[in-house]
């Protein structure tokens, strides 16, 4: 749970056309070559670059003063940085997604690891980015999982339209899509085994949606436990409940992983895209806020679609916690997780931690065509995070007083 004692500052080297081709396909583009130099000066040459997500990066395009992106880069299988392939850099001046992959670390997730950086393009600041990696590497399955060899799928396709593409809107929401493996695509990408014929041999996932979603009631405890890793799960649920992770499973059908861990035979959870969080303010996507309840959207169908690719049904969340067993481990999880690493000192200890740590690398660079900064930015996300804690933690202590 340590911290480090600085924020490195690393750098992206592209040259214009490869700049420009990004530019011209920002969504839909093929990577492109360029260089990448870490904390210590050393440079990685012949790396592969390309813009990442989806919204966010809309909004950069559209709002950014200064043409700030958000990055992935893909390092040589020979060279890797930080002993990983593939890395993800988003702008992010806040806490918000670096104290969730943290407090779902600390909770037993599986969960990449996150660090802030001060990233530079060109020579050219570009401001506080939060680094973090990529499960598609085989490094990362083996320590988590202790096997690399089995299927990775990466949940969900939800991209706007661009390019003279249309808005793509495949979304996973763990029913059974049949038995036909070309259904299985754009809402689960494979990522690993993926070349050749094993590129459209969707088994494994096939085999364990259709266990899920048409087993009866009684068998379903004893497949549960042979079948998932069940224990994190639950523990990914919580955590997601009490920040108010509203832009993924189960309140909406994206922005998660399965894991085929295939020498246990079992299939894990991967959390993934954490900044959505610890937002106070409800709205059409943040169903949740400060005073949703403990169970919401976990045993009935309760926030409502943004899409109608959506749809109501989340058969991994609804089938687990269907089973009193479960339910019940799921209340005491969050129950252990309130008195430690959810209270509201602990948290706002490790603010104030995060704080202390980053603070020093921010500017006053604008954020906007406005008066925005990074550094109000900060101030503006660092007040509402810290008001989201005190108020939900005050919820969730009264809920869990009052369940029998």
């Amino acid at each position: 749970m340590e911290l480090p004692t600085r924020v490195d500052r690393v750098e992206i080297l592209i040259d214009d056309e490869a700049r420009a081709a990004l530019e011209a396909a920002p969504f839909y583009g093929e990577d492109v070559v360029g260089s990448f130099v870490d904390g210590s000066g050393r440079r990685y040459d012949e790396v592969d670059l390309n813009f990442r997500g989806a919204y966010a990066l809309e909004r950069l395009i559209d709002n950014d003063p200064i043409g700030r992106r958000n990055w992935k880069v893909k390092f040589r299988s020979d060279e890797p940085y930080r002993n990983r392939r593939e890395w993800n850099f988003n702008f992010e001046p806040h806490l918000r997604q670096k104290l969730a992959y943290d407090l779902m670390r600390f909770a037993g997730v599986r969960v990449p690891s996150a660090r802030h950086v001060v990233l530079a393009v060109n020579g050219e600041p570009q401001g506080l980015y939060l680094e973090y990696e990529d499960p598609d590497n085989d490094a990362w399955l083996w320590e988590m999982f202790g096997d690399a060899s089995g299927d990775l799928y990466k949940a969900a396709r939800d991209l706007p339209a661009s390019e003279g593409q249309p808005s793509q809107k495949y979304f996973a929401d763990t029913t059974y899509l049949g038995p036909d493996d070309a259904s299985y695509p754009g809402h689960y990408e494979k990522k690993t085994n993926h070349k050749g014929d094993l590129a459209r041999d969707y088994g494994p996932l096939r085999a364990f949606l259709e266990a899920l979603n048409t087993l009866p009631d009684e068998a379903l405890e004893a497949w549960f436990e042979t079948s998932f890793e069940v224990d994190a799960f639950l523990s990914y649920l919580v955590v997601a409940n009490f920040i108010s992770h509203w832009d993924s499973f189960p309140f909406r059908p994206k922005n998660y992983w399965l894991y085929e861990i295939r020498n246990r035979k079992k299939f894990a959870f991967i959390a993934w895209d954490l900044d959505a969080t610890f937002d106070p303010d409800k709205s059409s996507f943040n169903q949740l806020g400060v005073d949703a309840p403990l169970f919401f959207s976990l045993k009935s169908a309760e926030y409502r679609p943004i899409h109608s690719e959506e749809g109501t049904e989340r058969p991994l969340a609804f089938r687990l916690l269907s089973i009193p067993r479960f339910e019940a481990a799921y209340v005491a999880r969050y129950r252990a997780l309130s008195e430690t690493i959810l209270s509201e000192d602990y948290l706002l200890a490790r603010i104030d931690a995060l704080e202390n740590l980053v603070e020093p690398y921010l500017t006053d660079a604008k954020t906007s065509n406005g008066p925005r900064t990074e550094r109000s930015d900060f101030e503006g996300a660092l007040s509402e995070l810290r008001e989201f804690v005190s108020d939900r933690a005050a919820s969730v202590r009264e809920q869990l007083a009052n369940l029998p």
